[in-house]
């Protein structure tokens, strides 16, 4: 077996496990060799694949005569590998010495575990995270306020709008109970349709099913409507109204020649039922 003479030499310098590395032999021959890539079969014996693989193999001319086996290979192992003696046709056999392999951990100079670091920051970056926390309380902070008010603003606007239905149902009860008084019908229906304008009045008002309350239970019916809170004129005026439902449930369903209103009578009620709306809305008296 004929052994080339050769010059050895690795790219890069220093190799670590999973580079991609090349093992350069160069080397001079008086026979012309064809140039390229060539099997790694040429290897006398088998590849150990464990410690590393082989990329690919070429031959390339470097001068007259002088040629270059260029071996790419990627290492597995830390230490020193050998690759097996190759044989190159019409030339001879090429012979290659031990290529050392690194560890990082040999680069760095590390001889046990580090401890854990917190993470590096750019420089600036600490005052836009605790910039960036600030700008978010205050706009949480804003929200909140916005929040807060814009529920007050809702129920301020709530409360106008029912204040205005509570205005209008005043006045157009009002006005319903005077044109009562000036119509020529029987007494037994101007009764009814003056106990149903205030049964929808006082359900409005109050919040409670007057319509749907006997005469008889008016009198609990305002207890519970205004918690048993009404003050002195208020619970005057309430009974005021149980009186004159009294007097026209008498009217409605007697049926006898004194089921009908007196001289004067039905101005009168009018006039109470009145004032009695009037000191529910204000807590004041009405006018004469």
């Amino acid at each position: 077996m004929i052994y080339i003479q050769s010059q050895q030499s690795t790219f890069p310098k220093a190799i670590y496990i999973g580079d991609k590395a090349e093992l350069r032999c160069s080397f001079s021959s008086g026979s012309a060799l064809q140039t390229g890539t060539l099997s790694a079969q040429s290897f006398l014996q088998p590849i150990d694949f464990s410690l590393y693989d082989i990329n690919e193999i070429t031959l390339q001319k470097s001068g007259t005569d002088y040629y270059t086996l260029v071996i790419n290979f990627t290492p597995w192992r830390t230490g020193q590998i050998s690759f097996p003696d190759f044989q190159l046709e019409g030339a001879g056999t090429l012979h290659f010495e031990a290529v050392q392999i690194k560890s990082l951990v040999e680069q760095q100079g590390v001889t046990d575990i580090k401890n854990f670091s917190s993470p590096l920051l750019l420089p600036g970056t600490a005052y836009k995270i605790y910039g960036g926390i600030a700008v978010f309380v205050v706009l949480l902070i804003v929200v909140i306020r916005l929040i807060v008010k814009w529920r007050s603003v809702v129920l301020w606007f709530k409360n106008v709008k029912l204040k205005r239905r509570y205005a209008r149902s005043k006045k157009a009860t009002v006005r319903a109970l005077k044109a009562l008084g000036s119509k020529n019908e029987a007494p037994a229906e101007i009764c009814t349709k003056l106990q149903k304008l205030m049964r929808e009045y006082l359900e409005l008002r109050l919040e409670y099913p007057f319509t749907k309350t006997l005469t008889s239970e008016m009198s609990m019916a305002f207890e519970k409507a205004s918690s048993g809170l009404a003050d002195e004129k208020r619970q005057d005026a309430f009974d005021s109204i149980i009186s004159i439902f009294v007097r026209t449930d008498f009217i409605r369903f007697s049926h006898t020649q004194k089921s009908k209103f007196e001289e004067g009578e039905l101005a009168g009620i009018i006039k109470n039922l009145i004032d009695a709306i009037t000191v529910i809305e204000e807590g004041g008296t009405a006018d004469a």
